[in-house]
């Protein structure tokens, strides 16, 4: 009786027009109403279900927690954009086919980090919202003290912080995305309670089975076709592009570069200046012999005397323009030894390459470097060099200036006579001393110049400690989030260590940068962080997981990219969100496919399928080594990328 009931009610679905009423409240993008018209991602699917089944549709617009109430009674026919939990689930019928995956985030006039920040705060919530749920319990697990201030929609959470009335506020992911820029707020870093996105029916009615079976098939026949589905869901929920920065170390390297290009046009000006005016004072010495020859002539002596002083000049002339010469292949000299120098990592090449460009500028002296306690030196001994390294005792300050003898703390032996000695004294309290082994003093101009290149090493060591403070920062958000990861699944953590080494030796001999390598080592150890979005007994189940279950997992790679974008690692983010793509284009989150995807997600992908073939899991046994490379090699051009996977089995195949 009731399979007739149900076949007269679809006959007359399909023969007549019948009413739905759809139940309908304020969440854009996802679902709206305004002037008597409903908006949004779900209003567009059910206008299109509707029209394929010639339905009528009546909207009915409140807050969600009345509709809820309204759907119970079947005043309504189904509501739209509710989150699937098992408890609605024994209240409501749902459709089977999500249309996408939320998740709820905390919005602030000031960044929160962590849930301890909550303690003692004001948190604004929708009534019946799942995600503030969620929140509630993590709240009374932790034992915090926080007050909750209740309102209708999501808009009006976001009006109670910006006026005060509430310190933080509950939302979904989506709404904040689109609406927060509008209040001023900040989305914290702590996400929870992922969950997909459906419709909700009255329980147990034939109506509602039909309804389920339309919406279905509607969905269904939509996300088989993945270009209009992700066209759907960007025209609502949009798209971001990335920052690029110009990077710190190439800044302080323009600006050096320029300094030293500036400092010689500004002395090949003068000394062309120079030469110009002692030319036209020849020329008009030379016009004003000839004008008076006779006179000349007749004063033999005179013109004896002008002669030896036209040889002079001649002779200064040559030496001048010698020097000029000699100044300009110093000069091109010295620019090669600082590009040199631009690539240096370690602090004793720096400083030895340092002072050669110095030695460079002033052959004639010996020139050494103290910093801290290491003296280098690099010592003029009877036309050739040696290099000293050594430490010293520095139990007095070293003299700033020119003098005679050598300071007692040198503990250099020079085979050469010093004439001169020149200390210079740099602003991180190291010192650079010339030993001057030709007769004549150190001209002042080239002393300055001298003192120009002190400017190096200052660079250097900025570099050198933004280097270490990025390092260092790298080292303890990865130590934190790989903690986090080991508390919520213990395998992972372990997983994300060996697929490090593993990727990190593959960049080593495919990427041509020290620093691309390190990006590969840093992402390949935080690649499955978004993990701890994902509930730990999905992640465990000894089984094979439901279709709703690897949707939930197939989420981790985006939280991923964006727990690391919160902090900055723009880079890092990139790269781990892509790291499940195919080769083929048949992977997520975005369906990239060959060189679109990024070299070091392509090389984290290859590693992370050998370790966790070869590693037990709850539900099968761990591959052998071989096994696991023939399963790469059947998979590269598909889901590998070839090149990777043949240089893979070769570090295996040698180790």
């Amino acid at each position: 009786m009731r399979l007739l009931s149900f076949l007269l009610l679809l006959i007359s679905s399909l023969c007549l027009s019948i009413t739905i009423k759809v139940g309908v409240y304020h969440n854009p993008p996802l679902i709206d109403f305004e002037n008597q018209k409903a908006s949004g991602l779900y209003a567009e699917i059910v206008e299109q279900v509707a029209l394929q089944n010639n339905w009528e549709v009546q909207y009915v617009f409140g807050e969600f927690s009345w509709l809820v109430e309204q759907l119970k009674d079947g005043q309504i026919d189904l509501l739209t954009a509710i989150a699937y939990t098992q408890s609605r689930a024994e209240i409501f019928d749902f459709n089977n086919q999500a249309v996408i995956i939320n998740w709820g985030v905390l919005c602030a006039k000031k960044a929160v980090n962590s849930l301890l920040d909550l303690q003692n705060k004001i948190i604004a919530v929708m009534v019946g919202d799942v995600y503030a749920e969620s929140l509630k319990r993590q709240i009374e697990d932790f034992k915090l003290t926080v007050r909750y201030f209740n309102v209708e929609d999501y808009e009006k959470a976001l009006q109670a912080v910006q006026k005060d009335m509430a310190d933080l506020c509950v939302v979904s992911r989506i709404f904040a995305q689109k609406n927060v820029p509008r209040y001023s707020l900040q989305m914290s870093g702590i996400v929870f309670s992922p969950v997909e996105l459906r419709f909700a029916f009255t329980k147990n009615t034939e109506k509602s089975q039909m309804l389920i079976e339309a919406f279905d098939r509607y969905l269904s026949k939509m996300k088989s076709d993945q270009s209009n589905y992700s066209l759907l869901l960007s025209r609502y929920l949009g798209t971001h592009e990335e920052k690029r920065v110009l990077p710190l170390w190439l800044l302080f390297m323009l600006i050096s570069s320029g300094i030293v290009i500036l400092i010689f046009l500004l002395w090949v000006f003068l000394l062309r200046k120079a030469v110009a005016t002692r030319t036209e004072q020849l020329g008009k010495s030379v016009k004003e012999i000839e004008e008076k020859k006779e006179e000349l002539l007749a004063a033999n002596e005179e013109i004896s005397a002008q002669a030896e002083e036209l040889e002079r000049l001649n002779k200064e002339l040559e030496m001048m323009f010698e020097g000029l010469r000699t100044t300009v292949q110093r000069f091109n000299h010295s620019i090669d030894l600082f590009g040199q120098i631009a690539a240096v990592t370690s602090d004793e090449e720096f400083f030895l390459k340092f002072l050669l460009l110095v030695r460079s500028i002033v052959p004639d002296c010996s020139a050494v470097y103290v910093h801290g306690d290491i003296c280098y030196g690099r010592i003029k001994d009877n036309g050739m060099e040696f290099i000293s390294v050594k430490r010293m005792q520095r139990s007095q300050t070293l003299p700033i200036g020119r003098f005679q003898n050598i300071p007692s703390q040198i503990e250099i032996t020079f085979n050469n006579r010093v004439y001169e000695t020149i200390c210079l004294a740099s602003e991180d309290k190291s010192h650079l001393m010339l030993f001057n082994h030709r007769e004549l003093p150190l001209e002042g101009e080239i002393i300055e110049l001298v003192k120009a290149t002190l400017n190096i090493t200052k660079v250097f060591m900025k570099m050198k400690e933004y280097e270490e403070r990025q390092r260092n920062f790298f080292r303890k958000i990865s130590d934190v989030l790989l903690t986090v990861l080991n508390y919520h699944e213990s395998y992972t953590a372990v997983h994300s260590s060996r697929t490090s080494e593993y990727a990190t030796k593959i960049a080593q001999r495919l990427l041509s940068r020290d620093e691309s390598v390190e990006k590969v080592y840093w992402a390949s150890l935080v690649h499955d962080i978004g993990k701890i979005a994902i509930p730990r007994e999905i992640l465990c189940k000894p089984s094979k997981l439901s279709p709703e279950e690897y949707e939930m997992v197939k989420v981790h790679p985006t939280i991923a990219s964006e727990l690391l974008a919160k902090a900055g690692l723009d880079e890092l983010a990139k790269i781990v969100r892509h790291h499940h793509e195919r080769f083929d284009g048949n992977g997520y989150p975005d369906g990239l496919k060959a060189e679109q995807i990024p070299i070091e997600s392509r090389i984290i992908a290859v590693v992370d399928a050998y370790d966790a073939m070869t590693s037990d899991r709850p539900y099968r046994r761990a591959l052998s080594d071989q096994q696991a490379i023939e399963e790469l090699k059947r998979n590269a051009g598909t889901q590998f990328d070839p090149l990777i996977v043949n240089t893979f089995v070769d570090i295996l195949k040698e180790s």
